[in-house]
């Protein structure tokens, strides 16, 4: 056998072996940047969810407010989330139509409320939804606070807002419900709707000094001394009664509050 014979078998080896190790790298990078990508992908996705229900959000919160800065929150929740999706992708061309929004409705809430208030919602789900959505509002809220937005005083005035608001879409939800009884000449559902929305401040430990107010109101529209509640209390006004309800045929000691899922009537 000839000597380059004998050199050439070890150094095929060593080759051999370095293609190996050097294939192993390559394989290696490469799932490590399909991982990072698939990775980027998936926190895309969860951002742009996230983008998709604040933006719902900052729609359903406005009218249960009285004012819009908390909707100005969430909305720069939103344009903070799509700026960071474009960091991630740069070419995620279908952020622009979500940017051109939500610079839309910055605007727009600059220019002060875009939708009446009013807190009356048709059934129940729709209340648990949006007593949801107040929720999360309070998350963005506590967020902007704790990356230095927002003053602490101005947080807790914010929550505080939210908090009320969580409430009463439900008692003045229950109310409007008692006044369309109350027209249809329904006095024994009207009552129960009544005392369900005035149950619902009696156990909340609400500190807001409109909450004293509005279970006094109720009880004196549940004992025919009232015909709504005063307009500061409650501007949702359309369905108010035109005459003082009657319940004395109601049997106070059985009657008991509505159950069950309403819709608009």
């Amino acid at each position: 056998m000839a000597a380059g014979d004998h050199m050439s078998s070890p150094l095929g080896v060593i080759i051999f072996i370095l293609l190996m190790v050097l294939s192993l790298i390559v394989v290696g990078f490469a799932d490590r940047v399909q991982t990072r990508n698939q990775l980027i992908r998936q926190k895309i996705q969860r951002m742009s969810f996230r983008i998709d229900e604040l933006e719902e959000i900052c729609t359903a919160i406005e009218p249960l407010l009285e004012s819009v800065v908390i909707p100005k929150l969430i909305n720069e929740e939103i344009l903070d989330l799509i700026n960071s999706v474009k960091q991630l992708n740069p070419r995620a061309a279908s952020l622009d139509t979500k940017l051109e929004r939500a610079q839309t409705v910055a605007q727009a809430l600059e220019a002060g409320r875009a939708q009446p208030f009013n807190r009356v919602m048709p059934s129940d789900t729709a209340i648990a939804k949006h007593k949801y959505y107040l929720t999360e509002a309070a998350r963005v809220v506590r967020r902007h606070q704790s990356i230095g937005r927002l003053q602490k005083e101005d947080m807790e005035s914010y929550v505080r807002e939210l908090a009320w608001a969580h409430l009463m879409v439900e008692v003045i939800s229950h109310v409007v419900q008692g006044h369309k009884a109350i027209s249809r000449d329904d006095p024994m559902v009207a009552f129960g709707y009544y005392r369900r929305a005035q149950n619902l401040l009696v156990g909340t430990l609400s500190a807001d000094v409109r909450r004293d107010r509005t279970i006094r109101e109720l009880g004196e529209i549940l004992s025919g001394q009232r015909l709504a509640l005063s307009a500061d209390l409650m501007p949702e006004t359309g369905f108010n009664p035109t005459t003082k309800p009657s319940f004395s045929g109601v049997d106070i000691n059985q009657q008991k509050p509505v159950d069950g899922e309403y819709k608009a009537s």
